[in-house]
């Protein structure tokens, strides 16, 4: 899976993108895995609301989120392609025009988070512009593998690129 992933982190600078992944582990997340494992580990009746789990995930990232940041959550806005394309491009026009000398998507300001097993906050989730990839649960590597092949096809779309076809 590491090599799919770089694979797309590869494909995305035929574009002038550089995607940069980085991993938000600080004491807050330590202590909810902890809770999050805990609560698994019990048997949890579907739909229960795990809130310190949420309120522990959404505190440790909310200081790296703004308004160019988009959350995965199951609840969010479920986009085919071009409407995905169609969001990628809008939050780079707002920044300015894709162009082969810019460096990565950060320079847009464009970030995507991953909460933890249970999510964030409703809180959270209210302020920000929030995805779903799919109805489904992934785990963390398939959902980051979805979405950097969903961000490549992207980036085809708006440069009118076959690989979409």
């Amino acid at each position: 899976m590491s090599e799919d992933i770089n694979r797309y982190l590869k494909i995305c600078k035929q574009f002038g993108v550089d995607i940069v992944i980085s991993h938000i582990f600080n004491k807050e997340i330590q202590q909810a895995q902890k809770y999050d494992s805990s609560k698994k580990s019990k048997s949890n009746k579907q739909g229960q609301d795990n809130i310190a789990s949420k309120i522990a995930y959404s505190k440790a990232l909310e200081s790296y989120i703004d308004s160019q940041s988009i959350l995965l959550d199951e609840g969010g806005k479920l986009y085919d392609s071009f409407g995905f394309a169609e969001l990628i491009s809008k939050l780079i026009s707002s920044q300015g025009n894709l162009h082969r000398n810019n460096k990565n998507l950060h320079n847009y300001g464009i970030k995507f988070f991953i909460a933890g097993a249970f999510g964030f906050h409703s809180s959270l989730l209210a302020k920000y512009h929030t995805i779903s990839l799919s109805p489904m649960t992934f785990s963390h590597k398939i959902a980051k593998l979805v979405l950097l092949e969903q961000i490549y096809r992207s980036l085809s779309i708006i440069n009118n690129h076959p690989y979409h076809k």
